[in-house]
């Protein structure tokens, strides 16, 4: 009797363990998504400062990553203009360029289910008067559950930036959010 009693209910804490392995292995996959693939931007809208507006000739925009333990590649292709950077993870920074020529260091880091890009160009210091702090470009990568849909949060955040600067570079804060769709794993 006392036999039949304990194998159902070895047989129970061993599926119990079994589902609590799988629960936890599946977080951590979730935490160590991997972006690498070809991604092109959906037609139709992105939101930006909180309204919808049409994507008009953004529609040819793809990204191609390629993503290993230690850095991200993202070649960028938006009107016809290609730009390749690699972004450094761990904390280490990195040279990039802008699609427009304008160097600059970048870096990465996964944090909980985002990718976290940041890349700070070198700007003029002084305009019209006023003294600018290098503005941090800042975006957040977040995959859905399937990998398909990328979803992309960009801004531009001007640190330290006080008093001294115009209000209109300040407004440049509100996030634009944009959805690529995978066209091609790796």
């Amino acid at each position: 009797m006392t036999k039949r009693i304990l194998q159902p209910f070895g047989a129970r804490v061993g599926c119990v363990a079994f589902v609590v392995a799988c629960t936890v292995a599946t977080g951590l996959a979730a935490d160590n998504a991997n972006y690498s693939g070809r991604y092109s931007l959906q037609s139709g809208t992105y939101t930006f400062q909180g309204r919808k507006t049409a994507s008009g000739s953004d529609t040819d925009s793809t990204l191609e990553v390629v993503q290993n333990a230690d850095s991200i590649e993202i070649t960028r292709v938006e009107k016809g203009k290609t730009t390749t950077n690699r972004y450094p993870l761990k904390g280490l920074e990195g040279d990039c360029t802008t699609p427009t020529g304008v160097a600059g260091k970048c870096k990465a880091q996964v944090k909980n289910k985002y990718l976290e890009l940041e890349s700070i160009v070198a700007v003029h210091p002084k305009v019209n008067g006023y003294t600018f702090v290098p503005p941090r470009f800042k975006e957040r990568w977040q995959l859905s559950a399937e990998s398909k849909t990328l979803t992309v949060k960009s801004w531009v955040d001007f640190p330290n930036a006080g008093g001294d600067a115009p209000s209109v570079l300040l407004g440049a804060h509100d996030p634009r959010t944009q959805k690529y769709k995978r066209i091609e794993s790796p």
